[in-house]
């Protein structure tokens, strides 16, 4: 679900040479970052340089989105400061702002939108409604996959309430972006289905699971944790938070077997770097930490 870096540059150069107009009906699909990443190195004047600032705005956005997302999920600043570092540490964030930029991007658009999400899921009224449109077309139009994962996460979330106003409108907004750009994503889903089936579907997933358990392998029983954590407090609370965290983490694990599928053309391990480990890990040793506590006065009182 991305491209390394230098096809990056690679694409933002031809968007300098050639206009965003011309690239946008060649690609079939705008590619936002490719178009950031083009207008960063224009108006700095070195595109090379762009291409290293942006990916650290980028994370830098990411790390900031997370720690208040945690913060409203669990109330707490310490366990959302906790957070903030493990998502600096872990493999995903590291590989994300290596050279999968435009998954960077996506992500981090996704988390910044999430508490408007929760707040307006059943007050949506035209502003909102134009607003989320409007966001949820440059998730959309900055990497299509990571969109399809956020909109089926939204659906499973919404079908809990089973308010059919709600519902419609949501799936109509999540829709919007495909309608505005109708025309140039017809063309890209039927090119998409040529790119899908000439994906490599093993040749990168053994070494690549393998480096995603060997490297991020310590952090791997608390992000279990913390995705049952999630989704026991959305099943047993209803809380839209933990809702999130754990339906996004699941539907992002769940997706590793489209590519083997041929569904989705990317290779499947790249899923795994979309599940927010240092999210789920803070949730998790703040839980475990509770209840450690708890025992430890149970049995001093004892």
């Amino acid at each position: 679900m991305g491209w390394d870096s230098s096809t990056y540059a690679y694409l933002a150069r031809l968007v300098i040479q050639n206009g965003p107009l011309a690239m946008i009906s060649t690609w079939n699909y705008p590619h936002l970052s490719v178009l950031t990443l083009a207008g960063a190195g224009l108006l700095i004047g070195n595109l090379d340089l762009a291409e290293r600032i942006l990916p650290v705005l980028y994370g830098g956005t990411v790390v900031i989105a997370t720690f208040r997302l945690v913060r409203l999920t669990a109330g707490n600043v310490h366990v959302a400061g906790i957070s903030s570092i493990l998502t600096v540490v872990s493999l995903n964030f590291v590989r994300l702002l290596a050279d999968l930029n435009r998954n960077l991007l996506a992500l981090a658009l996704i988390v910044l939108y999430v508490p408007f999400f929760v707040k307006w899921k059943t007050g949506i009224n035209p502003t909102r409604a134009v607003v989320s449109l409007a966001w949820l077309s440059l998730v959309a139009y900055t990497q299509v996959e990571s969109y399809v994962l956020f909109s089926l996460t939204i659906i499973i979330l919404l079908m809990r309430s089973m308010q059919l106003r709600s519902f419609l409108t949501w799936t109509l907004l999540l829709a919007g972006p495909f309608l505005l750009e109708l025309p140039l994503f017809v063309n890209f889903v039927l090119d998409y289905g040529q790119t899908a089936s000439l994906t490599p579907k093993t040749a990168t997933t053994l070494n690549g699971f393998a480096a995603f358990a060997f490297l991020g392998g310590f952090l791997i029983p608390a992000v279990a944790v913390g995705v049952a954590i999630s989704l026991k407090q959305y099943v047993k609370r209803g809380n839209l938070f933990f809702g999130f965290w754990g339906i996004w983490s699941s539907v992002a694990l769940a997706s590793v077997l489209l590519p083997l599928s041929g569904i989705l053309a990317f290779p499947p391990e790249r899923a795994l770097y979309l599940v927010p480990v240092g999210a789920l890990s803070a949730l998790a040793v703040e839980t475990i930490s509770v209840s450690l506590l708890g025992v430890m006065a149970r049995y001093r009182s004892g």
